[in-house]
């Protein structure tokens, strides 16, 4: 039993090690690759530094002023930003963005000791949950050296750090995700599963527009015959996203359409569906090839293993994101719109390789006799 205690101990503690190497790297090498922004600040985090300086006590314009001044000197593409712009009268993205709150609400005690800055310990954190969380499942499976080989992939993409670590709702989401599929892996009583989706999902609906995600997740809990509770899911995540509808989040529907008509947008959306998919699987093979080769095994090995569940909300989730990413039909932005899916990757990863180093030993001692 302490045997077994040790072994996690050591465990997580190499997982937190990973991690602090993978912030760090990140913190040190970032800025622009090939024209693309893999810098720690990025336009639309603007509007959530604001916001996080806004409330922990400085006034709007205080606020505003410090954020550009800040993005002046330390962003990278797009660094040139005015404070005037930042008020929140003034913003373009104000009305879409103002039910985004959680994100700068959480950062407040962070920013209030470190700046601008601290808008990013809330993505390091969401990095750590979803580490933790796979590093659980890893240990729960008895498949410690499958998980810690993961996570090793998995935050040694430029991809995945690219956005885990940059003042995004990114992270963020990724670790409500995170936190969903957790449960899943839990088997949790009724209570306590119904109190832990109600609240994931009312987060995530302050956090940034995700519904079709938690679609993918019920889909896949209707067909295990958890009916109730796949439409407790679908039910609370479309109530939750109506207030971000009506504050003109709709609009951003095929926003490279322009003002085309709704009706015409719709019949479009396929083929952006097809076009932004082939956009995404390209950049991943020319920027990171790694990362695209652990994304085409975990396909391979879900579909091999479709009846299981891991595989199943894998593909699901993967799909959600595919459709919510040529929501607004822009090409090329690198894996964003699918990273919820992050946690599902490592899961299916943990559950349908089946290696060790016993296994491998036992098999060299067999071959010398």
């Amino acid at each position: 039993m302490k045997s077994k205690f040790g072994n996690n101990l050591v465990f997580y503690f190499i997982v937190f090690i990973l991690w602090i190497l993978a912030v760090l790297i990140k913190l040190k090498f970032n800025g622009l690759v090939f024209s693309f922004n893999y810098g720690l600040y990025h336009p639309d985090g603007a509007l959530y530094a604001t916001r996080a300086l806004d409330w922990s006590g400085y006034s709007e314009i205080e606020s505003a002023t410090k954020v550009s001044a800040w993005y002046n000197s330390y962003a990278f593409k797009f660094n040139s930003v005015d404070a005037a712009g930042l008020l929140y009268a003034n913003h373009p993205l104000y009305a879409e963005y103002s039910t985004r709150v959680l994100y700068p609400l959480l950062s407040v005690p962070f920013v209030k000791f470190f700046g601008v800055p601290g808008m990013l310990v809330v993505p390091a954190l969401s990095l750590l949950i979803l580490m933790l969380l796979v590093a659980r499942i890893g240990i729960k499976q008895d498949k410690r050296v499958i998980a810690a080989i993961v996570l090793f992939f998995v935050t040694s993409s430029s991809t995945v750090m690219r956005w885990m670590l940059s003042n995004t709702t990114d992270a963020l989401l990724v670790a409500i995700f995170s936190l969903a599929g957790f449960l899943l892996v839990k088997r949790v009583s009724n209570s306590y599963w119904y109190l832990g989706f109600g609240v994931l999902i009312l987060l995530s609906g302050i956090t940034r527009i995700s519904v079709i995600f938690w679609i993918a997740i019920a889909a896949v809990v209707w067909f295990q015959k958890f009916k109730a509770r796949a439409v407790f899911i679908i039910l609370l995540s479309f109530s939750v996203v109506i207030p971000t509808l009506l504050t003109h989040q709709s609009s951003s529907f095929l926003a490279v359409e322009g003002d085309r008509p709704f009706l015409e947008k719709l019949f479009l959306y396929p083929f952006y569906l097809v076009k932004v998919t082939f956009y995404e699987i390209m950049q991943l093979i020319v920027l990171d090839r790694i990362f695209f080769l652990v994304c085409a095994l975990c396909i391979y090995l879900s579909l091999r293993n479709i009846h299981k569940e891991s595989s199943q909300l894998f593909l699901f989730v993967l799909l959600a994101g595919l459709l919510t990413g040529a929501l607004n039909g822009n090409v090329g932005v690198n894996f964003r719109y699918q990273l919820p899916v992050l946690f599902f990757i490592c899961w299916s990863l943990i559950d349908n390789l089946n290696f060790s180093f016993n296994s491998f030993k036992r098999q060299n001692e067999n071959q010398k006799t």
